[in-house]
């Protein structure tokens, strides 16, 4: 149904000398690995090297407190990863200590044959050396890992002290913090607006994910302040962010008995880095992008359909547009096809994208295996690429889902799980109201009726009916095969009180060809009421 061009990957380029420079130092044993402290421009720092560097010589900087809390760090350097640290105390990541990094970081790639795309983590106010960093240096930041981290400072050491949150706050660190941001005053203080949760959308723009740890009784650094407000707002600019909550836990202690997702996250991103290649115009006008992505089997595509007149300042609203069949097969036709064939890019003003995916799309992570998580694989890779690449807006209102049949339910499952994300979903002709794994080649993707249960529409639409209370989010739409799931569906919606767009008919074919496509769209992109 649509032309394929033969695309080369474009790999993100690894800066290093053919023969790196010895660190500046007499080794030592860190853990049992061998470590190097020395100086850079006065300052202690410290570089720990794998026994078996990764090809590309990746690594992680440690933001703060070198040592502490250390089985994540221990655990990367075993995977191949170098560690270093930079010792910037009581900088809070001001600008003279992002500054500081600068010169580190260009000794580390340039001189010692590094990544030029660290891995970052950070721990409590570690993470205001992250992020300022990541903010600022977009094109040189792979991934952050956040843990309790201080994302405001206004929260901490500010707090309750200050009047600003509910920390207690600390006077001695508050003083310490005016002193390294030259703020005169408090009020100044309190003015800054490049604090880490007013300041994401730089890594949102350039596709980096964020892994955030925390204990949700944290009193030091309060979630709800910090934690929280990053990954409701990163998610909210199409940012790709994970969390991993510990129930009950305080501030301390930090990192994970089990540090797997961290490790895993940092290997992701380093897969996904570069995953998506440079496009390639079609005949019909087509972008078509070759992808290698850690969360699919093999090469996918990202497809692209643009409007022909130039976007205004806050950007095209984004339609993606779900397929029903793995790879590239079109037995029920393509349904960015159909919206370049009724001109919807140019007549409803949005960019339309199609994403391929190497197995029958269910739109949910495998429990156990990393190559088939469709949800992951849209989310962390395909949505931030879209959102760095493409002139399309970057908040969840903008963003919408069209599917039918299984793509249908993927539109409403990806919606409800991710509302934060998605601002609006269109299903037509969807089993809705599937309540166990297996049917329709569903089993092989959620392989346990326990991860089905996380992706089931009718449990998930129950558990955010108040929050799809205030407007309409769901677009219902006529029916080839799946009337009576339609119907009932159309019931719950109603008994629960939602408002949605919902039309019972006409009776079309199960295709994407069928005539259906334009009033969903229509339904979709229309202001809400």
């Amino acid at each position: 149904m649509f032309r394929l061009a033969a695309l080369a990957l474009v790999l993100t380029p690894v800066a290093a000398a053919a023969q790196p420079k010895a660190f500046p130092s007499t080794p030592t044993k860190w853990q049992g690995f061998t470590r190097h402290d020395f100086k850079h421009d006065g300052r202690g720092a410290i570089v720990v090297v794998p026994d078996k560097a990764l090809p590309g010589r990746p690594w992680v900087w440690r933001g703060e407190f070198f040592g502490a809390f250390a089985d994540a760090d221990v655990a990367l350097v075993k995977a191949g990863w170098h560690l270093a640290y930079l010792s910037i105390p009581d900088q809070f990541g001001s600008p003279a200590a992002v500054k500081a990094w600068e010169g580190f970081h260009a000794a580390l790639v340039k001189d010692h044959g590094l990544h030029p795309k660290p891995g970052l983590i950070g721990l409590s106010r570690g993470g205001l050396y992250c992020m300022n960093w990541a903010a600022t240096h977009p094109d040189k930041t792979l991934a952050v890992y956040l843990d309790n981290a201080v994302c405001d400072f206004k929260s901490w050491p500010g707090g309750k002290l200050k009047g600003l949150g509910a920390s207690p706050g600390s006077e001695v660190e508050w003083k310490k913090l005016r002193a390294a941001y030259h703020f005169q005053s408090d009020a100044e203080a309190v003015a800054y607006k490049r604090n880490p949760v007013d300041n994401l959308a730089p890594l949102a723009k350039a596709g980096i994910p964020l892994l955030l740890v925390y204990g949700d009784a944290d009193k030091l650094v309060p979630v709800r302040e910090n934690s929280e407000v990053v990954y409701d707002r990163y998610r909210a600019l199409g940012g790709s962010a994970t969390r991993v909550v510990k129930p009950g836990q305080d501030h301390h202690p930090h990192g994970l008995a089990d540090v797997t997702p961290v490790v895993r996250f940092f290997a992701d991103a380093l897969a996904a880095d570069g995953a998506v290649g440079d496009g390639k115009k079609d005949a019909d006008g087509v972008v078509i992008h070759e992808v290698k992505s850690p969360y699919q089997a093999g090469p996918t595509l990202v497809r692209v359909l643009t409007p022909d007149a130039p976007a205004s300042a806050g950007g095209y609203p984004v339609v993606y547009v779900l397929p029903v069949e793995a790879s590239t097969e079109s037995r029920y036709g393509d349904g960015l096809t159909e919206v370049r064939k009724l001109d919807l890019h140019n007549r409803l003003k949005a960019v339309f994208v199609a994403p391929t995916f190497s197995a029958l799309p269910w739109y949910a992570d495998h429990p156990t295996r990393p190559e088939l998580r469709q949800e992951a694989h849209l989310l962390a890779v395909v949505v931030p690429f879209v959102q760095r690449t493409y002139p399309v807006r970057a908040d969840a209102a903008g963003r919408f889902l069209l599917g039918f049949s299984k793509s249908g339910w993927g539109a409403y499952s990806l919606l409800l799980r991710n509302p934060e994300v998605f601002g609006r979903a269109a299903a037509w002709d969807a089993p809705l109201t599937m309540d166990a794994p297996g049917r329709y080649g569903s089993g092989e993707v959620f392989a346990t009726p326990e991860n089905f249960r996380r992706y089931e529409v009718t449990r998930l639409v129950e558990e955010r009916a108040v929050l799809l209370r205030p407007r309409s989010r769901l677009v219902l739409t006529g029916y080839g095969n799946f009337r009576a799931e339609h119907q009932r569906f159309h019931a719950l919606l109603e008994k629960l009180g939602l408002p949605h767009d919902y039309r019972d008919g006409p009776q079309l074919k199960h295709d994407w060809h069928a005539g259906w496509v334009e009033e969903a769209a229509r339904l979709l992109l229309a202001p809400p009421d």
